[in-house]
């Protein structure tokens, strides 16, 4: 009974609010203010932008290391228009002016007929397209390009269709443009990761590292070029230990001007690999004084054909020496140890680099009480998509292990953008590629995976690989198909 009391006054109070609000609506409110439904606007609107493919960006910096280089543009809606759209891509030789009064530059203009639009620059987007296809831009070196000088190649977009918004700084596009063409340098910077490319020589041309470089800065992507590989070998007849040399890399020592120096000229350390030949005379298991020996064998090659250091790789020796010679001992990580300690005091200004395998392992312990980061500079580990970085030796920082070794034939590592970009972030200062051989720059895909490290290494694009050099060739070839 009492509920029904509650229900009715319920009732009759929501009654009386309806009338007051009916009367309410049946008089004119009176105000000032309109409502401003322009700020509706943007929903509606289709704006355009023109940028970079690779990078997005709206400026971008190209080096030519070549006598031409490809970038790409797209062409982009804030949302789908609803009909088809066309556009046209366009060199815009008007906008130098202002672009170096608002920039405080001095540019000169990269001139139209250096510069081929695929196209003639026109897109079509349809209704429920956002963005276009890219657009290549090919830009090719001129008369008078001088290295000295700023070029700026400005683009801007035009639209054929009504109903699409264009800003003035969204509508262009606009290259910094440098002349790097005899200028090739590997040393982006001090703090820069550094990359080690493995060469087998038997199968390619270690002059192919010079083929790799990076758009925006021009910089040659490879720091280290590794020869692999001489060998460690024992002669019975005079009973030493000794540095053997196969037809390869022989070749490459006898004709160290054309094929070695280039690479160093350009900034780029060349290593000798050794590496163990089915015989007693392993990496890990030398006396002392063969060590020592064997040491200094190494820095008198390298300091005679100008090589930077050497590389260990304890792999295909015999495991099971005579220990009865005076030369030999029992495998262990301490001969180890020895043989890299006497490398690095025969040749303090050389490299010594290590791949880790066998007994040359991160646990490596001190010789003469001084740890093996003190005589270690590099150090690579074997590949590995878990764990790919080389852990430090004791003494030794992290910026002087690699961050992954990546195996380019066997398709082994971790060559993502974003296991580069961790990498780097966590404090490696070096990244391992081996097998690197134009014969697999497209079959095995070797160009696309360098160039998805050169990504998270360092925010650039790998500049697209044109040429080549054929095995025990110094003539640059051109690729039947660039990577």
């Amino acid at each position: 009974m009492n509920t029904m009391k509650y229900v009715n006054r319920i009732l009759l109070s929501s009654a009386c609010c309806l009338g007051l609000a009916l009367a309410s609506c049946s008089e004119e409110i009176e105000t000032s203010k309109k409502f401003d439904e322009s700020c509706f606007d943007g929903l509606s609107r289709v704006d355009g932008m023109l940028s970079d493919e690779y990078t997005s960006d709206k400026e971008r910096q190209l080096t030519l290391t070549n006598d031409r280089i490809e970038t790409s543009v797209r062409f982009s809606l804030t949302q789908q228009a609803g009909k088809g759209v066309d556009a046209v891509v366009k060199y815009d030789a008007d906008y130098l002016e202002t672009y170096n009064l608002e920039h405080g530059t001095s540019c000169e203009l990269f001139p139209e007929t250096a510069v081929e639009i695929a196209g003639e620059g026109r897109v079509l987007l349809a209704p429920d397209d956002k963005r276009s296809e890219s657009v290549t831009v090919a830009l090719t070196a001129f008369d008078g390009f001088a290295p000295e000088k700023d070029y700026l190649l400005p683009l801007c977009v035009e639209v054929e269709t009504e109903g699409i918004t264009l800003s003035e700084s969204s509508h262009r596009m606009v290259y910094r443009v440098k002349d790097g063409r005899m200028n090739l340098s590997a040393d982006k910077g001090p703090d820069a990761v550094k990359n080690i490319v493995f060469f087998e020589l038997g199968d390619a041309n270690p002059l192919n590292a010079l083929e790799f470089r990076l758009q925006e800065s021009g910089k040659l992507f490879f720091d280290y070029v590794v020869l692999f590989a001489g060998n460690i070998n024992y002669d019975p007849a005079g009973n030493r230990v000794y540095f053997s040399r196969n037809k390869e890399v022989q070749f490459l020592l006898d004709n160290n001007e054309e094929y070695l120096q280039p690479l160093r000229d350009a900034g780029i350390k060349v290593i000798m690999g050794v590496l163990g030949n089915h015989d007693d005379a392993g990496l890990a298991q030398l006396s002392d004084p063969a060590a020592r020996d064997f040491a200094a064998e190494l820095a008198s090659y390298c300091r005679t054909y100008d090589l930077d250091g050497v590389c260990f790789d304890d792999e295909y020796s015999n495991y099971n020496p005579d220990t009865s010679n005076p030369l030999f001992t029992r495998p262990s990580m301490a001969a180890a140890a020895r043989l890299l300690y006497e490398t690095k005091k025969a040749m303090p200004e050389k490299t010594v680099m290590v791949y880790y395998l066998g007994n040359i392992t991160p646990s490596l312990p001190a010789v003469d009480g001084i740890d093996p980061g003190y005589f270690v500079d590099v150090a690579v580990a074997d590949y590995s998509t878990i764990n790919p970085g080389a852990s430090p030796m004791t003494g030794m920082p992290l910026k002087n292990c690699a961050g992954a070794s990546i195996e380019m034939n066997l398709l082994k590592g971790d060559w993502t953008t974003a296991t580069a970009r961790k990498q780097k972030a966590a404090g490696y200062g070096h990244y391992m590629f081996f097998s690197l051989n134009p014969d697999n720059y497209a079959m095995r895909g070797q160009v696309t995976m360098v160039r998805s490290v050169a990504s998270g290494l360092y925010d650039e694009t790998l500049d697209t690989v044109s040429y080549y050099y054929e095995k025990e060739s110094t003539e640059r070839k051109a690729l039947s198909r660039p990577q």
